[in-house]
């Protein structure tokens, strides 16, 4: 009787062992990477909410009138009386060369925020700043889910927007 005999290959256990350790150092390091690049995409984000609300701010003045008013820092009230005017379109639409609003989609529906975990976006009298989690204050809370996004508002006839008395 002939025996034939085949070579097997297979892992031995120590490469399976230095393949476990490997994978598990690269994990080590990718793990709080990904961490980092979640807060930096919400930072853009975020940066970029504060840079569309001051373009907005900045057509409204060209259209309407310039809006400079004394911020409120105990609560987010006039950071959402001053967006309701960015999407508030003035009646009056005679004989204007400029577009009378609105300037910010009227489909956003934030709330406001005092909590120092949210990103937010504060009225300085004239012009929007980001207020960064950690840092106290109060403003427009900017959320990453798409959940302020929404039913058009729809203004009272009697709005009278910001800056216009």
């Amino acid at each position: 009787m002939t025996r034939s005999y085949t070579n097997v290959r297979a892992f031995s256990l120590v490469e399976v062992l230095i393949t476990i350790a490997v994978i598990g150092i690269l994990s080590a390091i990718a793990v709080p990477s990904i961490g980092n690049v979640i807060e930096g995409s919400r930072r853009g984000v975020a940066e970029n909410v504060i840079s569309t609300l001051n373009k907005a701010t900045r057509e409204f003045g060209h259209s309407q009138w310039t809006i400079s008013t004394t911020p409120n820092s105990s609560s987010g009230a006039d950071e959402i009386y001053i967006l309701r005017t960015l999407q508030w379109r003035d009646p009056d639409t005679s004989g204007e060369l400029n577009p009378k609003g609105p300037f910010m989609r009227s489909d956003w529906n934030p709330v406001s925020s005092t909590s120092d975990k949210d990103y937010r976006a504060e009225w300085t009298g004239s012009s929007w700043r980001l207020l960064e989690p950690d840092t106290t204050g109060s403003g427009i809370m900017i959320d990453f889910d798409g959940s302020d996004l929404g039913t058009p508002y729809v203004h009272d006839p009697s709005f009278i927007p910001a800056g216009a008395l």
